[in-house]
């Protein structure tokens, strides 16, 4: 079973921001999001603190990252309100929500 994708303002800029920097990060951030799309728990791991309700994604050699949630899991856990989804209502369950996507040291 696939997972939809959507991802927030700040994702999209921050991936067209981060692709310009050549083909093989544009390679990168597209295989990531079909790994997230096939097994999202796979690899990931949940954050804690401020970013609590999140899952993270290392990629591309450690060196990038993702934030997301799992809609479903969520939804079930409670963490409507930690990751601040204003279009939840629309979103459906079978679906993951990218927040941001940067080179590690540059977020959290």
């Amino acid at each position: 079973m696939t997972y939809d994708l959507y991802e927030t303002d700040k994702a999209e800029k921050s991936r067209k921001r981060l692709e310009k920097g050549g083909t093989h990060i544009k390679k990168s951030i597209r295989k990531a999001y079909e790994k997230l799309s096939q097994n999202p728990e796979f690899g990931t791991t949940f954050l804690e603190g401020t970013l609590r309700g999140k899952r993270r994604l290392k990629f591309m050699g450690n060196r990038l990252r993702i934030t997301f949630a799992i809609c479903e899991q969520c939804r079930s856990l409670g963490h409507k309100e930690l990751n601040n989804c204003h279009d939840c209502e629309r979103i459906p369950n079978k679906a993951i929500k990218i927040f941001d996507v940067f080179f590690r040291g540059r977020g959290y």
